[in-house]
C-alpha cells in the first residue's frame, strides 16, 4: 500500500503542546501514532502560525488561515498517486494503528469513496478518503467556513448518497460517554491522563473499552458548566417552579455584585480553563441593578461562554442592543458557543395558558424574544416545558414559534422536572434511558447559589432554606474550586457503583445534558 497521512494542525490550543506521555506533547504522540498506519509513506501536516521544524520526516504546508475548502483543496493537490489518504487532527495521541488498519482492509476491500470509525470515542481513529474524492468535496461545499473536526463528514452529507462509505463499528457502542480524546481543553487533557495512567501506556481502542467499564469515575475530570445565582428576586411565581415555594421571590432584592462575579469568573477560568456561565440559577437576571456589567465581565474572558437563561421580562431594546456590541467585541470562545446566548421561557404560545403558568407579562415576553431573534438569530431560543395534559399546547408552541423563530433549531422543547418530588409529577412520558448510568450534573456541573455556597446540584432545595448548610461542598469565594469539585468526587463514585441516596434515587434528571 501506498497512503498519505494528512494531519490538521491549523487551529491547535495550547494544551496540544504541553508534555503528555514519555516527555512527548500530543502533537508528537499523534505524529508517530499515526505514522504506524498501514501503508504510510508520507506525512504532511497542515499547520499555521509556528515553529513545527520539531517533526520529523514530515512535510509542513502552512498558511495563516485555513478553511474547509483550503483543506480539501490541499488534499486534492497531494493525493496524486496514493491509495488512499488518512485523515486526523493534529491533537489526538491515541490514534490506534490496529483500528486504522481495519478501517483501511474494509475501505479497500468494498472500494469505498470514504470510511470512518463508529461507536468509539473522537480522537482514536482516523478518517479516510479515497484519491479524487477531495477534490469533488471542495466543489460540493457550497459555503467555505472555518475547519472542524466533522469536516469531512459534514461535506459529504450534502449529498451522501452520492458516495460509497463503509463504517467500522464498535462492538460495544461508547458514544454515550460523550468524551473526546483530544488534547483541545484543559479537561480534555486530564482526561487523556487519566487514561493513560490506567493504562500504564497510550491506550488502544480496547484497552479504552476495557478502562472504562472497571474505572468509570476517571471521566469526570472537571466542571464545564456554571449556573450561578446572581440575583434572588423574579417577577414572577411560575407554577412549575419550586423556587417560590422556598424563599419569597417578590419580595427579595439581594444580589451578588460585580467585584465577586468578576471573583469567580477569574477562579473559574484558572480552574476549568473553558466553561458555560449560566445566568441566573434561581431569579431574574434583568432585575439585577449592575446586569450590563456582569454581562460584560463574562463575554469579555474568550475562555468562557454565557446563556442567559430569562422570563423576558425587564429588559429594555437599547439593553439587547448593547448585549449585541458587546458580544461582537471580543474574540471567539475558546468552545464552539458564540459569547452569548438566549434562552426565553415561555412555555406557552396561548396568552391565557401563560398567565396560568407565569402569570402576567407575555405580551412583554413575547415582543422581547421577537426582538433578540432580530439581533441573536443563531444565538437565541425560546423554550417550552412539555407538560402531562398540554400536550396539544406544546404542539401549538411548536408550529406558532417554527414560523416565527429564524428556523426550528431556535426552539427548545423541555423535559418536566418536578424536583426529586418538590412539586407535582407531571412528566408527560418517560424517556429515561434502560440502563442508569452516573447523573451527567454531578460529572459535569458547579451550580453556585448568591451567597458563594456550591450544592451538590440544584435539585437540592433544602440548602436554599436556613439550617440546611450542611449539605453543601464547599463556598467559592472561601474554597478553592478544587476542593470543592473534590468534595463531590463521593458521590459520583457512588453512581458509578450504583448506589443512589434518596434524593438521587427520585431524580430523573441524572440523564439530562447541559453543556
Amino acid at each position: 500500500m501506498n497512503n498519505l497521512l494528512v494531519l490538521y494542525g491549523g487551529s491547535l490550543s495550547g494544551e496540544a503542546f504541553e508534555p503528555l506521555y514519555d516527555g512527548k506533547n500530543s502533537v508528537c504522540l499523534t505524529v508517530k501514532q499515526a505514522q504506524e498506519f498501514p501503508g504510510v509513506k508520507k506525512t504532511v501536516f497542515l499547520a499555521s502560525q509556528g515553529d513545527f521544524s520539531f517533526l520529523a520526516d514530515v512535510q509542513i504546508e502552512q498558511r495563516e488561515t485555513w478553511t474547509k475548502r483550503s483543506v480539501l483543496e490541499k488534499i486534492s493537490e497531494l493525493q496524486t498517486d496514493f491509495d488512499c489518504i488518512y485523515f486526523a487532527y493534529a491533537d489526538c495521541p491515541f490514534l490506534d494503528p490496529a483500528l486504522a488498519g481495519a478501517i483501511t482492509e474494509r475501505h479497500l476491500r468494498y472500494s469505498a469513496e470514504y470510511s470512518y470509525a463508529d461507536g468509539w470515542p473522537y480522537g482514536l481513529a482516523p478518517e479516510i478518503l479515497s484519491p479524487g474524492t477531495a477534490g469533488i468535496l471542495a466543489k460540493i461545499l457550497i459555503d467555505d467556513e472555518p475547519v472542524e473536526r466533522d469536516m469531512l463528514f459534514y461535506v459529504i452529507q450534502k449529498d451522501i448518497n452520492a458516495f460509497d462509505i463503509e463504517t467500522e463499528i464498535s462492538s460495544v457502542d461508547l458514544r454515550c460517554h460523550r468524551i473526546n480524546f483530544c488534547a483541545d481543553s484543559k479537561r480534555n487533557l486530564l482526561l487523556l491522563n487519566n487514561f493513560i495512567a490506567a493504562a500504564g501506556k497510550l491506550p488502544c481502542a480496547s484497552d479504552v473499552e476495557r478502562i472504562i467499564e472497571r474505572q468509570p469515575e476517571i471521566l469526570r475530570t472537571l466542571p464545564n458548566f456554571y449556573p450561578i445565582q446572581v440575583y434572588s428576586g423574579c417577577p414572577q411565581k411560575c407554577a412549575i417552579c419550586p423556587y417560590p415555594s422556598v424563599t419569597d421571590v417578590q419580595g427579595r432584592k439581594d444580589f451578588m455584585d460585580i467585584s465577586r462575579f468578576t471573583e469567580l469568573l477569574d477562579k473559574i477560568a484558572a480552574f476549568s480553563g473553558d466553561a458555560v456561565i449560566d445566568l441566573s440559577l434561581w431569579g431574574e437576571l434583568s432585575l439585577h441593578p449592575q446586569k450590563m456589567e456582569l454581562i460584560e465581565a463574562a463575554v469579555s474572558r474568550n475562555c468562557l461562554a454565557l446563556v442567559i437563561e430569562t422570563s423576558g421580562l425587564g429588559w429594555t431594546e437599547a439593553e439587547i442592543e448593547k448585549c449585541l456590541e458587546l458580544s461582537k467585541d471580543y474574540e471567539k470562545r475558546k468552545n464552539p458557543l458564540a459569547p452569548l446566548s438566549w434562552i426565553v421561557s415561555l412555555d406557552t404560545a396561548d396568552p391565557h395558558h401563560y398567565k396560568e403558568v407565569h402569570g402576567g407579562g407575555f405580551g412583554e415576553a413575547s415582543d422581547c424574544v421577537k426582538k433578540l431573534f432580530s439581533l441573536f438569530p443563531k444565538d437565541c431560543y425560546v423554550q417550552a416545558v412539555r407538560l402531562k395534559g398540554f400536550e396539544d399546547d406544546t404542539e401549538k408552541f411548536y408550529r406558532y414559534w417554527k414560523e416565527a423563530a429564524p428556523s426550528e433549531k431556535n426552539i427548545i422543547i423541555q423535559k418536566y422536572d418536578d424536583f426529586c418530588g418538590a412539586l407535582e409529577k407531571k412528566q408527560a412520558s418517560d424517556i429515561s434511558p434502560v440502563i442508569r448510568q452516573p447523573c451527567w450534573h454531578i460529572m459535569r456541573d458547579m451550580p453556585v447559589l448568591i451567597n458563594g455556597s456550591v450544592p451538590l446540584c440544584r435539585e437540592d432545595l433544602t440548602v436554599l432554606k436556613d439550617g440546611e448548610k450542611n449539605k453543601i461542598l464547599g463556598n467559592v469565594f472561601t474554597d478553592s474550586l478544587e476542593s470543592i469539585w473534590q468534595n463531590g468526587m463521593p458521590h459520583y463514585i457512588e453512581h458509578c457503583k450504583k448506589n443512589y441516596p434518596k434524593l438521587c434515587s427520585e431524580c430523573d434528571e441524572y440523564y439530562t445534558y447541559n453543556f
